[in-house]
């Protein structure tokens, strides 16, 4: 439990060292405890009435470590694409560890209930900016990259779901100018209308 502690804070001082050790290193275990201890601070964070601590918990689990499986293998995939010589584990212990920011998040989310929105605002986003920089850290690390390249791979997984929901945009209103040069009278387009 001591070693468990000094590398969360050895995350918090010294990101690079830590990331290193838990990296190659491969520490899931480690990186999962403080994972899941980010996860329960966030589901204490975000509870409301309803379904209960619980439940919001384990959804948030799976929600939560879904989008990191997928996270880590974009990456792992991206990285080895580009010459990275890490592994799947090392990146998603990594990933885990480098999550461990977002536990501050529980103190903005009070912040924002209390009536301050603009400094949970700027705490939020000092938050993610924290969060990014540990990430492209860990994929340095892991894959043995320079900073400016473990950058490029760490915005890439982003840059592609844009485009994926702009192209899926397109289709869609793509199909929708097909369907309107597709009728045949204007009634027709005046009952779509109606419609909606």
């Amino acid at each position: 439990m001591n070693h468990l502690l000094d590398l969360a804070m050895a995350v918090i001082i010294s990101p690079r060292q830590a990331l290193r050790e838990i990296t190659n290193e491969e520490k899931l275990k480690e990186g999962f405890i403080l994972w899941i201890f980010v996860v329960f601070l966030l589901s204490l964070s975000l509870f409301q009435e309803g379904p209960g601590l619980v439940v919001q918990f384990l959804m948030l689990v799976l929600c939560m470590g879904a989008a990191l499986l997928v996270h880590s293998a974009v990456i792992d995939y991206i990285s080895g694409f580009w010459g990275g010589m890490g592994t799947a584990r090392g990146i998603t212990a990594g990933f885990m560890a480098a999550s461990l920011p977002m536990a501050f998040s529980v103190f903005f989310t009070f912040l924002s209930v209390m009536g301050a929105d603009v400094l949970s605002g700027i705490g939020s986003f000092v938050v993610f900016i924290w969060s990014f920089y540990l990430d492209v850290t860990a994929i340095g690390e892991n894959y043995r990259f320079r900073p400016g390249k473990s950058f490029l791979i760490a915005l890439t997984p982003y840059v592609l779901l844009v485009v994926f929901l702009i192209a899926l945009m397109a289709i869609g209103v793509a199909a929708a100018v097909e369907g309107i040069a597709n009728m045949q009278d204007v009634q027709s387009i005046e009952s779509v209308i109606q419609q909606m």
